[in-house]
């Protein structure tokens, strides 16, 4: 019988979270499974946003053109669930229960079952501006995936090895796992959960404390996994900003809670909404002067952590992920190849002894370790527009080799227009685009090769689901 597979994405994590000098995390479990199975250390994911980042990884294409700007994942035909089911397996899953999801969980075998599988339906969210002239403080509520129990700490991390531990489920198995518990930093929020590892020993910052509370799940997780007749598949959909200092640009912000409770006493009810529209001008402002002052010693990979996260961006910092597989007759191995996301799903066939007869975009990862003189691929990157017209003027794509990373506005290639030598500046502190007009030229050549290629996701939602799963991801900070 072929091994089973454990796919485990932790949204958000960055890979020099869990490997490298910059780490500061306490990650034994991860470092366990590092040390036995392969691990790539220049993995990538093509975009800064979820969805995308799924849609490129189960179908192992480039998502450009309207694909590109797709609000909820879309599995193609062959798709890497059906060419699994295809051959034998059985799909579980666990995935909150969003409609940008949808088209994933109905390819799960256990969706009818909510103890096991799916999260409980999304509450709805707060306005801001009247939240905060009421008085209310945003931070100290749950994030939005917390209220749905999807983080580790308020219930998934239960469920997972409830699901593992039960004796029922068929093989073999494939089971997705979506680990939501670094997301709440994107919201402003504190994880819950993480108390007892809030403090230096675990991380110099918020985010690597998290990223150690993590591990100590996963180490319970693991437990349950018989790796001898299991593969396991850990990765992100994409990095993220860690704030310098801990500090976002909205922590520069006033807080005006003198202003607040006054209004509140002096002014009609009526009028609270106009008055919290008043003060959140306010704190904008005075913010962006304090953020500004702040910043003046900072190199722009600092500057740029602070930043909101709903500002789309394809730095390194936002697209550099782990890809770790381990178990069954993987061998230990450390590689520097230039891998990424579409290369999940011709590597998992190649594993597991399955023959693919559509041509897709991935490789074999492990023919490519195998070979002496292989080909430097490029890997063609775009932000997560996740929107109704055809541009956000802030969409940007373009490509990403070993050595240079090149992009611009999608609107027009002669604006906003980055070149970074990566392996001179790996930070992307310097524009190197003035002076490099023949090697620009040469990275736009493929991407019109990469474009020619281009796929569609016909849109045959409702209206109505289309503005649901819009307020989702606004309220969940994608767009």
């Amino acid at each position: 019988m072929p091994p089973n597979i454990i796919f485990l994405l932790i949204d958000g994590l960055r890979a020099d979270q869990v490997y490298g000098e910059n780490k500061t995390s306490v990650t034994p479990n991860i470092d366990s499974l590092i040390k036995k199975g392969l691990y790539f250390t220049n993995a990538f994911s093509s975009v800064d946003g979820t969805i995308v980042s799924l849609n490129t990884i189960f179908s192992s294409k480039f998502q450009v053109g309207n694909a590109a700007r797709a609000q909820r994942v879309v599995l193609q035909e062959k798709n890497l669930l059906d060419v699994l089911k295809t051959n034998g397996y059985h799909i579980y899953g666990a995935l909150p229960d969003f409609g940008s999801f949808k088209s994933l969980i109905e390819k799960f075998e256990n969706k009818s079952d909510e103890k096991s599988n799916l999260i409980e339906k999304n509450i709805n969210g707060v306005d801001p501006v009247e939240e905060q002239f009421k008085g209310d403080i945003l931070n100290n509520s749950k994030s939005e995936y917390e209220r749905n129990h999807a983080t580790l700490p308020t219930g998934l991390g239960d469920r997972i090895i409830q699901f593992l531990k039960n004796k029922n489920k068929q093989e073999p198995f494939f089971c997705y796992f979506h680990i939501f518990d670094l997301h709440p930093l994107r919201e402003g929020k504190k994880p819950l959960g993480i108390e007892n590892f809030d403090n230096e020993e675990y991380g110099s910052n918020t985010f690597s404390r998290t990223v150690s509370s993590i591990d100590s799940w996963l180490g319970k997780i693991l437990k349950n996994i018989d790796f001898d007749n299991t593969i396991v598949i850990l990765t992100a959909d994409h990095g993220e900003r860690i704030p310098y200092d801990d500090f976002r640009a909205v922590d520069f912000q006033p807080k005006l809670d003198s202003a607040v409770s006054v209004g509140k006493k002096i002014l009609p009810k009526s009028a609270h909404k106009l008055g919290g529209q008043f003060l959140h001008n306010i704190r904008k402002s005075a913010g962006k002067r304090r953020l500004e002052k702040s910043n003046k010693e900072l190199s722009n990979y600092e500057k740029r952590s602070r930043t909101t996260f709903d500002n789309v961006s394809i730095f390194d910092e936002m697209l550099h992920i782990p890809l770790l597989f381990v178990g069954n007759k993987i061998k230990s191995n450390m590689n520097n190849h230039n891998v990424h996301h579409t290369d999940i799903f011709s590597t998992l066939c190649g594993l597991v002894d399955i023959k693919l007869n559509n041509k897709i975009e991935g490789r074999d990862l492990m023919k490519v370790i195998s070979e002496k003189n292989t080909k430097e691929k490029s890997i063609y990157i775009r932000t997560r527009p996740y929107i109704e017209e055809e541009f956000d003027e802030r969409d940007s794509l373009g490509i990403r080799t070993d050595k240079y990373k090149y992009f611009r506005f999608a609107r027009n290639p002669d604006e906003n227009v980055h070149l970074y030598d990566l392996k001179n500046d790996p930070f992307e502190n310097i524009n190197i685009a003035k002076g490099n007009e023949e090697l620009i030229k040469e990275f736009e050549t493929r991407i019109s090769e990469i474009e020619k290629n281009e796929i569609s996701h016909d849109d045959e939602l409702s209206e109505e689901e289309q503005k649901r799963i819009s307020k989702e991801l606004k309220r969940l900070g994608y767009m």
